[in-house]
């Protein structure tokens, strides 16, 4: 086969119109790209041709067939006006959301009516600046052009924030999807601008739209209708759509690869092996080699022998791009970045998967066996097991915490109020039924949802249910003296430099049906900010979440700023989130927590040994 330029090589793949020459890769070097050109991110994010500059150093260093423009999803946000903080090596945080409030959206809305689309706001004009930059140079006479765009209703949540649109889209739903409207439009627009200034494809960036998030019945209402409005409109003006959702997909791939986009990219669990035997056959795949755990934490052997692995069990028969499951961190090493892209380089078309080597023992990310996967930590809990799977013979009062527990999972507020009346009547303090029976059932929810078994809007579904045995308990706990005065309090917050703040939300969640009273931080949490809310509120714990190995700074800074001020003993610090794990949080002198349960047990077991 005669060799072929990156763009012909990337164009075969993703059109499925033939095979390419070799394996072709797109490495996202986007914030990582800018390293190389010897800038910090926040000094080029408003100077396109200085970002343009420094990519064109990273590719002419490493290689890659898909040069990226910009480097994040905010544009459409930050168009309708959200305040983001720009990071020196990392994507943009979102510190202000554009409209919290019904009152805020109309006013948004309304100006927005009057008078439309603003092409000047944010960084638009940057990064079509970083596109012709790009052109001018003559790489897209042999490279694939591509930027990232934020999707409709990803948009929308970044918006109002994400809790208040887990609110609008349970209790009104057609304000949400207003805001989704008003969303669409603005990237559409965001598109225009980047199809006319050159560009190849747009990447619509539609994280929120994730299984893990969504149910799959919430994605076809709320995603998938605006998703197909949107493709159709980058097909009409003569571009060229993707679609990006992160994690756990595999409900809704036939709805993927029937939205309209040319190609499906992202973590693709349970396995990208898996969605190319569901969906292959009808759009492209592009991924999946582990961000946060291969790229960061593996050797070069281990980045080789998981994308030949790729090669293998997706790339075999073409419509396959390889590349990294999400945004690769700045802190990616040079030579792991050199094995993606050479041995992709290696692996030619048709390809001899003898050769490749025996792969038996490399595991896709997704898949439980790769080293990326988190441990559950309820695996060995008993009592969530034996909730989940019925006990028979039950004591009257083991009849009560069952009963609770099925309630809070069957979002029963009839039920919850039922059983917590007749544990009252039986003797049960206000304590037993909320730690016993509860507080079991939102610990069974968390176990279900770590299985991908029940979604997040489940898990604030089942808390709204547990408030309503609330209203009966906390006046008997405040009568007895046992009430809010008692609560221990935990500070928690996303550190500096990250934006994806699911994980944290679910600590908070779980936290407060735990009975604690939380401080949440939100995001982009400075060190000095976790030990000043500490401090302020006399709490017992400090929680962290870190989603990029570029911010484990910023959380080891604030257990150094903790020690400075001799304070080291006075607080639990736990970490969690993608970037986290047993090692690197020991590493820094913290406890880790693999998921929302986990943090809950730190904090009780914190607590019961410094009684």
């Amino acid at each position: 086969m005669s060799k072929m330029t990156s763009r012909e090589r990337v164009f075969a793949a993703v059109t499925m119109q033939e095979l390419p020459d070799q394996l072709p890769v797109n490495p996202l070097l986007m914030t990582r790209g800018i390293r190389e050109g010897g800038v910090r991110v926040d000094q080029v994010l408003l100077d396109g041709e200085a970002m343009a500059k420094a990519k064109i150093k990273a590719h002419q260093k490493f290689g890659g067939d898909v040069v990226v423009a910009g480097t994040d999803l905010f544009t459409p946000v930050e168009n309708l006006g959200a305040v983001l903080e720009y990071l020196p090596y990392a994507q943009p945080s979102l510190v202000e959301h554009p409209a919290p409030t019904k009152e805020a959206f109309y006013r948004l809305k309304d100006n927005y009516l009057k008078n439309g689309f603003n092409p000047e706001k944010g960084r638009l004009r940057a990064i079509q600046e970083e596109i012709r930059t790009l052109i001018r140079e003559g790489w897209k006479d042999t490279h694939a052009l591509a930027t990232p765009v934020g999707g409709p209703i990803t948009t929308a949540q970044l918006v109002t924030g994400t809790d208040n649109f887990f609110t609008y889209l349970a209790e009104d739903p057609d304000f949400a999807k207003e805001v989704i409207e008003l969303s669409l439009d603005v990237v559409k627009n965001v598109c225009r601008m980047m199809f006319e200034a050159g560009v190849d494809v747009c990447n619509i960036l539609d994280p929120f739209c994730s299984s893990d998030i969504l149910p799959p019945e919430m994605y076809r209402e709320f995603g998938l209708p605006y998703q197909q409005r949107l493709f159709a409109y980058i097909k009409e003006i003569g571009g060229i759509g993707f679609t990006h959702t992160c994690t756990f997909t595999q409900p809704i791939w036939s709805d993927i690869a029937n939205s309209g986009t040319f190609n499906f990219n992202g973590d693709m669990y349970p396995g990208a092996d898996h969605a190319k035997r569901a969906i292959g056959d009808k759009i492209s795949l592009m991924g999946t080699v582990s961000p946060y755990s291969t790229l960061v934490h593996g050797t070069p052997e281990d980045v080789a022998r998981e994308v030949k692995k790729l090669a293998v069990e997706v790339g075999y028969n073409g419509g396959f791009v390889c590349m990294p499951g999400c945004d690769i961190d700045w802190t990616v090493p040079e030579e792991n970045m050199r094995a993606l892209i050479d041995t992709c380089a290696s692996i030619k078309y048709p390809i001899d998967i003898e050769a490749l080597g025996d792969l038996s023992n490399v595991y896709l990310a997704g898949h439980p066996n790769h080293p990326g996967m988190r441990k559950i930590s309820t695996d060995n809990d008993q009592m969530v097991r034996m909730g989940i799977q019925k006990k028979a013979n039950k004591t009257p009062e083991e009849e009560v915490y069952s009963n609770l527990a099925d309630a809070i999972l069957e979002y029963d507020g009839d039920k919850v109020v039922e059983w917590t009346k007749k544990g009252l009547e039986l003797g049960l303090t206000p304590q037993q039924i909320i730690f016993d029976g509860l507080s079991l059932g939102m610990k069974m929810v968390g176990d279900l949802y770590e299985r991908n078994e029940r979604f997040i809007t489940d898990m604030i579904k089942s808390a709204k249910t547990m408030e309503k045995a609330m209203a009966i308990l906390v006046p008997l706990l405040e009568a007895s003296g046992a009430g809010d005065g008692n609560k221990k309090t935990v500070v928690v917050g996303l550190i500096r430099g990250n934006t994806q703040d699911i994980g944290k939300n679910l600590v908070v969640l779980m936290l407060k049906a735990n009975g604690f009273n939380v401080i949440d931080l939100g995001k982009n949490v400075k060190p000095e900010q976790f030990v000043e809310a500490a401090e302020a509120n006399n709490a017992v714990a400090i929680g962290i979440s870190v989603m990029t190995n570029s911010s484990v700074i910023y959380a080891e800074k604030t257990v150094e700023l903790l020690k400075a001020k001799g304070l080291a003993d006075k607080y639990l610090v736990m970490t969690g989130g993608a970037a986290m794990n047993e090692q690197i949080a020991s590493q820094i002198g913290a406890k880790y927590g693999s998921d929302a349960n986990a943090a809950v047990s730190l904090v009780k077991e914190h607590i019961k040994a410094t009684a």
